[in-house]
């Protein structure tokens, strides 16, 4: 295998484990938003709301594009196939949980109950518990499914994942995953994302992706 070749099968999984880093974060700060949530203000449960509606719809096609595009590529012999079996029982469990919270926050979102944040509170922390169990089995095992799938298909893999999202979804989700980011991943995630199209994301929505996601931060 090149090095280029080599780089490039840690690429992928390197760049998973921002996007489970985002989403960790998220699913804290929604749990910790929603504890001190004051009865009755529903601007901002609508707001939390609508944040956690682009959350879901970003996880779901996260993990969708896992199962329809690297999975396949994954599945080299028995052994691996059983593995990615297992991470996607892991995926159904998230499928659930993201199912139920996202009924709680449309409920939540409608009403500004205090009673109705408690309970997207709830599915939020079951959501976070299917998703850190994921995200540890898959970080655990995806560097070796990777070394034995084929490099090229692998490559070709990632690289249709991290092209799967429209224009405007992709420039906000720049902003999600570096936000916060140490210095070293944010340098690594710069030699993935060319310097104008990071600029662009700034540029276009810096702005409304830090006013989205103020209701969790204060």
């Amino acid at each position: 295998m090149s090095d280029h070749a080599a780089a490039s099968v840690h690429d992928g999984p390197r760049m998973n484990a921002l996007i489970h880093r985002a989403v960790r974060r998220d699913l804290t700060e929604f749990a910790a938003a929603l504890d001190r949530y004051a009865d009755g203000d529903r601007t901002r449960a609508a707001a939390i709301a609508a944040r956690f509606h682009w959350l879901d719809a970003l996880l779901t096609h996260h993990h969708e594009g896992e199962e329809q595009i690297l999975w396949p590529v994954l599945r080299t012999s028995a052994t691996e196939t059983a593995e990615v079996a297992e991470l996607t029982d892991e995926h159904e469990r998230i499928v659930s949980a993201l199912t139920a919270a996202r009924a709680a926050f449309g409920r939540f979102g409608a009403s500004g109950s205090a009673g109705d944040a408690q309970a997207a509170g709830a599915a939020v922390r079951e959501l976070a518990d299917a998703a850190n169990e994921h995200f540890q089995h898959e970080e655990g095992e995806i560097d070796e499914l990777c070394e034995h799938a084929d490099p090229v298909a692998l490559q070709a893999a990632y690289k249709k994942l991290g092209r799967s999202a429209g224009l405007k979804e992709g420039l906000f989700f720049m902003q999600w995953v570096s936000d916060g980011l140490p210095a070293d991943e944010a340098a690594f995630l710069g030699t993935l994302i060319p310097k104008p199209v990071l600029w662009l994301s700034r540029t276009a929505y810096g702005r409304r992706y830090r006013a989205a996601t103020v209701p969790l931060r204060s």
